[in-house]
């Protein structure tokens, strides 16, 4: 399926929206079961932005109704972005995904996050049957007064990253399979042309699969070097210019998520064990359908999901450790960014060791 172009913006968090809304918001589901009360004066529970105020301000201005308010919130754990889950008197739940502070240095691949993430989940609603939050679409004629965020349905669900112990293994093939379906859906559209969905969208993208991976891998490299991190650059670029002409091999532009398999972003009820949704689609491209989430490392089960298993040619193989060197990079250079957020960079350098070595022998 080729997809059209979308017309979809991030707001600031105090725009306000034309459309007039009397009720809870349609198709959302309940709020959480448990949610921490905060009171309107607590505003350090939410760090510096947003507070309890600008959190019922922009709800109550995105559905224009001043007798929407906010009953309890919660701050999510969140790697980049700050996300806040509001319980409403209605009996409804609304999530905002927030920038990170101020003062966090994004990667360039992150700089549109937000922006790529509303776009895409507006089209896997209108397009697939994958289960994502549903965007709460405004317009923009109100006045911007806080920062761009992103306002969508609370899905209910506990991460599969937090109930991994407890799984057995025909759920986790269960899990697997599900997983493997939703990536087909996903994968089955087209676009018009490749990169990022920013660039995309904008009508800006690559005529080429080999422009525009060779522009994805460019900017990590650059964002190490920025940083004066120590890889092989050299070697990198080498090895994968030396197996770019594989690249032409991918003649149309597909959706591909990188972490719309991690366990934190798939959510299960925890009694059926079921897939309740997917969640974090903030790194999404255009591009060959073998760097999507999952393809790297996947199992049987998820191959069934998928409905074929990638062939063993010379081509893909090259293509698929061209990607294990990418993502091995973008782990070891986002580490040093972020610190704090944890990784094993250990492993990711490891990975890219493994990843030239076998590039060598093509």
């Amino acid at each position: 399926m080729h997809l059209p172009p979308l017309d979809v913006a991030v707001y600031p968090l105090d725009m306000m929206a034309d459309r007039r809304h009397t009720g809870r918001p349609a198709d959302l589901p309940s709020p959480p079961a448990s949610l921490s009360p905060v009171s309107p004066s607590s505003a350090a529970t939410f760090g510096a932005l947003p507070n309890f105020a600008s959190l019922q301000k922009a709800i109550r201005r995105v559905f224009r109704s001043s007798t929407i308010t906010v009953r309890q919130a919660e701050r999510l754990q969140g790697r980049l972005y700050r996300i806040f889950v509001a319980s409403l008197t209605d009996g409804s739940a609304l999530v905002l995904k927030c920038p990170p502070a101020y003062n966090t240095r994004l990667l360039r691949h992150e700089k549109h996050g937000l922006e790529t993430e509303q776009k895409i989940l507006q089209t896997l609603r209108d397009y697939t049957q994958i289960p994502v939050p549903q965007v709460i679409k405004y317009d923009s004629n109100g006045v911007a007064l806080g920062s761009p965020f992103l306002m969508m349905s609370h899905i209910p669900g506990r991460r599969v990253s937090d109930l991994m112990d407890h799984l057995t293994p025909s759920e986790r093939q269960s899990i697997q399979r599900a997983l493997g379906a939703y990536v087909r859906a996903l994968t089955s559209l087209s676009a018009p042309r490749f990169g990022t969905v920013h660039r995309v969208f904008a009508g800006k993208g690559h005529s080429s699969w080999r422009e525009a991976f060779l522009a994805l891998l460019e900017a990590a490299l650059r964002d190490g070097e920025d940083m004066l991190i120590t890889i092989p650059y050299d070697s990198i670029r080498y090895y994968i210019r030396r197996h770019a002409h594989y690249l032409e091999e991918v003649n149309e532009p597909r959706l591909v998520a990188f972490h719309m398999c991690e366990p934190q972003n798939v959510l299960l009820d925890p009694l059926t064990k079921k897939i309740t949704g997917l969640v974090g689609f903030t790194s999404v491209i255009c591009g060959d359908p073998l760097m999507n989430g999952g393809f790297s490392d996947g199992s049987d089960t998820f191959f069934q999901g998928v409905g074929e298993r990638p062939n063993r040619s010379k081509g893909v193989m090259a293509r698929q450790w061209m990607y294990s060197a990418y993502r091995s990079a973008v782990q070891i250079v986002g580490h040093h960014y972020r610190p704090e957020l944890g990784g094993n960079e250990t492993a990711a350098r490891r990975s890219l060791t493994d990843a030239l070595n076998e590039l060598a022998r093509i």
